[in-house]
């Protein structure tokens, strides 16, 4: 069965007061990460980053639930070395359950305004071992939030140039994307979804003010990803998209023949759009897009939660 509504709350429920604001604050924290609904956390993670970080609090965790316990423990103690993990080489490793919950952590103490770790190189350590183990989504997530810590300055002032930026494309990007509906249907594509997809602020900082590139010349401080059902019209829609407007060779990159170490598969692809606009198109299928926003290893764990609740 799927998780039955208020199971994370009933575990919450099950310490004591003192423990109360703080895993309430955890709780609504949860519920902002989970607006984005690409990514999707396996039950166990998620009930091991809301066990309180204490040793009184084993008491209270049920019997069948101690490897949640042992889930935390282990990632408390691996929370200051994180390099130990860039030498798995298989992304499906069980020591992912630890990185995805480490890094749960550190992004909810940042969102609170605590540094925990030693120094910024300690999680600028932690965004290695998330792009190892195919994290996206949470790699870009923690590389915000390290950026927004550490550097409040330029963050405000880097995501102030992509809010505008985005607001003076909004015009463009609603035309290329009727375009691109009315051509996928064409094509016989009958299952597909679009999303605009925006570039993380350290992402336009870092080519900006380290590469030394005009904000006119990133070509993915926006675009556009396509889902599909199968490999095939994931082909099908490259195509569609090839034709449409002009492509650049040496910006294609098949990653869904090639796939990454960590697992990550997609197509991506450079257009020159309407009045010239420079986009990145990438395209894969729904499955490919789960695993690229959760990482192989609690994709897989997480289709086998979908149907009942793991044992813990």
């Amino acid at each position: 069965m799927a998780v039955p509504k208020g199971y994370f709350e009933d575990y919450v429920a099950l310490f004591p007061q003192e423990f109360q604001p703080f895993l309430m604050g955890k709780l609504a924290y949860k519920k902002i990460l989970e607006a984005e609904k690409r990514l999707k956390i396996p039950p166990r993670i998620w009930l091991a980053f809301l066990t309180p970080p204490v040793p009184e609090a084993e008491a209270y965790v049920p019997e069948k639930c101690k490897r949640i316990w042992q889930l935390k423990t282990a990632m408390l103690k691996s929370l200051p070395h994180p390099k130990e993990f860039l030498d798995v080489r298989d992304p499906l490793h069980h020591s992912s359950e630890a990185v995805t919950l480490a890094l749960l952590e550190t992004l909810y103490d940042l969102y609170e305004n605590k540094v925990l770790l030693p120094e910024e190189k300690r999680y600028r350590q932690w965004l290695d071992v998330a792009n190892h183990f195919g994290l996206w989504k949470l790699r870009y997530m923690l590389e915000d939030a390290v950026f927004k810590t550490f550097d409040p300055e330029n963050f405000a002032l880097f995501e102030s140039v992509v809010q505008k930026q985005m607001f003076i494309d909004q015009h463009l990007i609603l035309s290329i994307r009727g375009i691109l509906e009315d051509a996928l249907r064409k094509a016989g594509i009958k299952d597909f979804s679009i999303e605009n997809r925006v570039k993380n602020i350290f992402g336009v900082y870092n080519k900006v003010a380290l590469k030394n590139k005009s904000i006119n010349d990133i070509y993915d401080i926006h675009g556009f990803r396509i889902l599909t059902l199968s490999e095939k019209d994931c082909r099908k829609a490259i195509e569609v998209l090839h034709k449409l407007w002009r492509h650049f060779p040496e910006r294609y990159k098949d990653y869904i023949a090639n796939p990454k170490e960590n697992g990550y598969r997609s197509v991506h692809t450079v257009l020159s759009c309407l009045e010239g606009k420079l986009i990145e198109f990438q395209v894969r299928t729904y499955e490919m897009d789960h695993i690229a926003a959760s990482g192989p290893a609690n994709h897989a764990e997480y289709k086998k939660s979908s149907r009942t609740i793991a044992s813990s």
